[in-house]
């Protein structure tokens, strides 16, 4: 299995490969590595690959996942820029143990029905420290329906995509920078779809 992720941080589109040791999951919390001292988080999409594809056309993306969730894609922006500034390579910064939340799934029988469900329920992510609210991004449906048809199939002229495998999206953006004790929530309506501690 691997993880594909699309990002457009910095201003230009990043493709990112982690390992399965990246997904955290079921509510667990973000124990930041130390070597990290400025933890940054980008809201983003998740989608369960669901057959064998190869140079897919965005058209025909829909028919390649079965399940949406809503994530947070964490990195390292010390690290990060210092691997930058230096030509080292990202992996330190981009890739480490529990670097990729991932919310509930929602199966979905089709791209359509991916983007009716998100249209009955806006998405909002949001950081809260001490109890207030200090970020927060509300993600309508206007796009979503681009936007993972086009995170697939870039991802799918890269490599070729398997079953099991993960693709992550994320829209260009200013990441988030976090602090230990934040906790990060996401919402669609009334339900709460992810939940992260920082430790």
């Amino acid at each position: 299995m691997k993880i594909v992720g699309i990002t457009y941080y910095d201003g230009t589109e990043n493709v990112v490969l982690k390992s399965d040791s990246s997904m955290l999951v079921n509510r667990k919390p973000l124990f930041v590595p130390e070597r990290i001292h400025a933890l940054a988080c980008l809201p983003c999409w998740v989608l369960r690959v669901s057959r064998l594809g190869k140079c897919i056309a965005p058209r025909f993306a829909s028919r390649y996942y079965d399940a949406v969730a809503s994530g947070a894609d964490f990195f390292g922006a010390d690290v990060l820029a210092e691997a930058k500034r230096e030509g080292k390579p990202w992996t330190e910064a981009i890739a480490f143990e529990g670097s990729l939340a991932i919310g509930e799934w929602e199966g979905v029988s089709d791209q359509q029905s991916a983007i009716s469900n998100q249209q009955s329920a806006v998405s909002s992510w949001r950081v809260e420290r001490e109890g207030e609210s200090v970020e927060q991004m509300t993600w309508d449906a206007e796009g979503l329906q681009q936007l993972f048809d086009n995170a697939l199939s870039r991802a799918s002229e890269l490599m070729t995509i398997r079953q099991g495998d993960l693709i992550y999206v994320a829209r260009k953006q200013e990441p988030w920078l976090l602090q230990a004790e934040d906790i990060l929530r996401c919402s669609q309506g009334e339900k709460e779809t992810l939940y992260c501690k920082i430790k």
